[in-house]
């Protein structure tokens, strides 16, 4: 698992790939690249969304365990067919 500063950058990092950002992933693998850009594309933004909010709340807030935990769960829900979304999903499940 990732410590919170890894699991932060790679969940910035998938937002990055999500939002077509020319800026080029430097964690992620290529691999993990095509996957993210196989969600459907409306479901795309609608990850990004949920991300937005978990990393927000790690950033802003990371004594809101409850919210954290909310936030991952729903993305989870959603998206934890997605492995690098399952991955740092399951990172924030174990440091909080």
């Amino acid at each position: 698992m990732l410590d919170k500063d890894s699991t932060i950058k790679k969940i910035d990092e998938i937002i990055m790939v999500l939002s077509k950002s020319k800026k080029q992933p430097s964690i992620l693998t290529q691999d993990e690249v095509k996957a993210i850009q196989g969600v459907f594309g409306e479901d795309q933004q609608k990850l990004a969304n949920r991300l937005e909010d978990l990393v927000v709340l790690l950033r802003d807030d990371p004594d809101n365990k409850r919210g954290i935990r909310d936030a991952r769960q729903i993305a989870f829900d959603e998206f934890g067919h997605v492995p690098p979304v399952w991955n740092v999903l399951k990172s924030v499940e174990s440091l909080f």
